[in-house]
């Protein structure tokens, strides 16, 4: 099975960083969606395992019946609503009974059209751009930025590293209080990848029909359950067996209407898929929220902030002369030694010279 991911792993990297960047965990959790939707999309299209799109019991023949198969797939199944058990040998799986109109003609009973499932490896891809997307706007406002200006200190060095560290303490004393439009950039990709992973459980809601919110704490309660009990969510939304309508001409020219029974394979990997979905796009909205929280409270609390830096240095000289620098630093400058101290091998010797070159 792990074949069917062959493709896809060799675009993603294990390994870990390679070179300073500016990262938050609430990014990193974008990405991770994104990779799981990507995951998604492989297995919901993976034919080895799950057959053939559809399978139809139509009465005919050969192309005759290839045809039909086709056409119910492309255009849709449907089930009636409100179908008798008793006449129902799957849910909504039965004749299409009819009602009477305040007029007093007969009506068709109520169809529910089954059409989202063809869209569901576009509607995938689609939402995992939209979870890399924040990503891509920093790497476009970032351009490599930070690297330079860390001056390859996240590595080490064998022999003299002075040179390093001086060009780059000479460049934050010389820009200090210039940055802060380069931290807010990275503080709204954050809120966008907030807004995406919000926005994105209520545009696989509105996908579903309106039944994403409510299909994973019901899918999860009947997932043991009959695969025919009519009232498990799983059929609902993602029906196994429906019916489909053909029209043809017969000898005479009348058209005839054929009344087919379609199985959907398919649905098995959706809605196993979408349950899976359900947790991860939950959590990571959850997850998302309350990181957002907390980098907004940094944002607009000093003290918050200048504490929480103070906290990662251990040492009481390195600690010393933090407390000096911070004294001169506004956000867009704590966000770079906040980094810094995330990605440097030299920090302790970074900040003793960069106490001097802030106090010149």
């Amino acid at each position: 099975m792990f074949d069917v991911f062959r493709e896809l792993k060799g675009h993603i990297s294990t390994s870990g960083a390679t070179q300073a960047r500016v990262s938050s965990l609430l990014l990193f959790t974008s990405k991770l969606c994104m990779l799981i939707t990507l995951l998604a999309c492989v297995l919901v299209t993976a034919k080895n395992y799950i057959g053939d799109n559809i399978k139809c019991i139509t009465g005919f023949e050969k192309q005759e019946h290839k045809a039909i198969e086709t056409y119910c797939f492309i255009a849709s199944t449907f089930t009636m609503v409100d179908l008798h058990k008793g006449v129902s040998p799957h849910p909504g799986v039965g004749p299409v009974h009819t009602q009477t109109s305040p007029e007093g003609e007969p009506v068709e009973g109520e169809r529910r059209v089954h059409a989202y499932y063809q869209w569901v490896p576009m509607v995938l891809v689609l939402q995992a751009v939209a979870y890399y997307f924040p990503i891509w706007a920093w790497k476009r406002i970032d351009r490599g930025f930070f690297e330079t200006i860390i001056c390859q200190l996240d590595k080490v060095h064998i022999g003299e590293v002075t040179q390093n560290i001086q060009s780059s303490v000479q460049f934050f004393g010389s820009s200090l209080n210039t940055h802060r439009t380069y931290a807010i950039n990275f503080l709204l990709c954050e809120c966008a990848a907030f807004a995406i992973s919000v926005g994105n459980l209520f545009f696989t809601n509105t996908f579903l029909g309106g039944e994403f919110f409510q299909f994973g704490p019901a899918a999860l309660k009947y997932l043991n359950s009959d695969a025919t009990d009519p009232s498990n969510p799983l059929n609902q939304i993602f029906p196994k067996v429906a019916k489909c309508t053909w029209h043809k001409f017969g000898p005479s020219g009348t058209i005839q209407v054929h009344d087919s029974m379609c199985v959907l394979p398919l649905n098995i990997v959706n809605e196993k898929t979408y349950i899976f979905l359900w947790v991860i796009y939950i959590f990571t909205a959850a997850i998302c929220g309350v990181l957002l929280l907390l980098n907004l409270m940094l944002f607009i609390m000093p003290g918050v902030r200048n504490a929480l830096l103070l906290y990662k240095v251990r040492k009481h000289e390195t600690k010393i002369n933090l407390q000096h620098i911070l004294q001169k630093c506004n956000y867009g400058d704590w966000f770079l030694l906040f980094h810094f101290q995330k990605n440097m091998v030299y920090y302790k010797e970074w900040l003793a010279r960069a106490r001097d070159e802030v106090q010149k």
